[in-house]
């Protein structure tokens, strides 16, 4: 019983995530008769971006609620391919889609060929709802910052408006909040960011999968 109430309370909050702020098209595959279409279905596409080791992988399988990426504490990406998978939630399809490194200044040496970057295109593809820039809480380095130029440069300069910045290590925060984290952060670059991006965070640690899709959601 429990599960069908937390179902139906948690509807409304998915269908924000596919309003028009995060469902208009970022990529430019199929048409916008396609994409209109695309919105109308029960579905929630979701990709994951940033810096090798800030917790893409771990952040998707906390989303799905199953252990589906391959997720490992490395100096180097675990993941070598984009990768998607599928979950159910309420009456939501969520695909979220994982990629390996596609953001950093190696990107022309581990993607010469731009493959990589091409089946991103196209696993995202008519183009997700949003985009979670993963970062670590207290741990925002010149490698995120780098991640975020990479995704602007695959994607253009847009995705800002498509894009939620999600802090791991939410327990890090203690009793405090994100908002005053954010906004008292002596790491300009950190707030330039989530200014970009219309401010709008998350913090996921600790929790289960349905508050860290709620939150997402949110």
């Amino acid at each position: 019983m429990a599960e069908a109430t937390e179902a139906v309370a948690w509807g409304p909050a998915l269908r924000r995530v596919a309003d028009d702020r995060y469902g208009q098209r970022i990529i430019g595959l199929a048409g916008s008769e396609d994409l209109q279409a695309a919105l109308q279905e029960p579905r929630l596409r979701l990709l994951l971006a940033g810096r090798t080791g800030a917790g893409k992988s771990s952040t998707g399988n906390s989303i799905l609620g199953r252990k589906h990426f391959d997720s490992r504490l490395r100096a180097t990406s675990v993941t070598r391919s984009c990768a998607v998978a599928s979950g159910r939630w309420a009456e939501w399809d969520v695909d979220v889609l994982d990629t390996p490194d596609l953001f950093s200044s190696e990107v022309a040496r581990t993607d010469p060929d731009c493959k990589e970057r091409g089946r991103c295109y196209l696993l995202a593809a008519p183009g997700p709802h949003a985009l979670l820039l993963v970062t670590q809480l207290g741990r925002f380095t010149a490698q995120d910052q780098q991640a975020w130029r990479g995704v602007k440069a695959l994607f253009g300069d847009g995705v800002s408006a498509h894009t939620i910045v999600v802090f791991t290590r939410k327990e890090d925060l203690a009793e405090g909040s994100l908002q005053d984290y954010v906004r008292d952060s002596e790491n300009q670059a950190l707030r330039q960011l989530v200014a970009e991006c219309g401010g709008r965070v998350c913090a996921l640690g600790g929790v289960s999968p349905e508050e860290r899709l709620r939150k997402v959601a949110e």
